[in-house]
């Protein structure tokens, strides 16, 4: 995909392939949302190397917001273990019902979007490089951060 463009997506593999492309394009900042990650590349190997290339990155920052963490507690083994591994980059919280709208978003320095338009269903747009865009939506979603309270503990201490 050119650095500077937008496409629709209408289908899983497409899904897929916009979330991988906007977490490919993020360098320093990246915002992920849905309702609980279920049907994101998150789990498979393809999206934990470049999850994790990503993480490598010098200054890097992931914040990850739910709305329901059940799914990623309890069947999200690959993205515990790299939250484990990247700990200090990685921030997960809990949104309220209220705030959220069902969609899925990924954003990637303020600059690239990928928007998926409810999360019952695989259609959406990805945009790059497309700050006038996206500046809009990472704004919501900022406020959204402060509404929401952490979650999924980085370290599980036994007895």
């Amino acid at each position: 995909m050119r650095p500077e463009s937008s496409v629709l997506f209408r289908s899983r593999g497409e899904f897929t392939e916009a979330v991988l492309a906007a977490i490919t394009a993020a360098h320093r900042e990246l915002v992920l949302v849905d309702r609980n990650f279920a049907d994101w590349p998150l789990e498979t190997p393809v999206g934990c190397d470049v999850l994790a290339a990503f993480l490598a990155g010098e200054h890097a920052r992931l914040r990850l917001m739910v709305a329901d963490p059940d799914w990623l507690e309890r069947r999200a083994a690959r993205f515990v273990q790299l939250r484990r591994r990247f700990a200090a980059a990685v921030e997960c919280r809990q949104m309220p019902a209220s705030l959220f709208n069902g969609e899925g978003v990924a954003i990637g320095d303020r600059r690239h979007l990928m928007r998926r338009a409810h999360g019952d269903f695989f259609r959406g747009r990805l945009s790059l490089g497309d700050p006038q865009t996206t500046e809009p939506v990472a704004g919501r979603y900022d406020a959204m951060w402060d509404e929401s309270t952490p979650c999924l503990p980085a370290n599980t201490l036994g007895l």
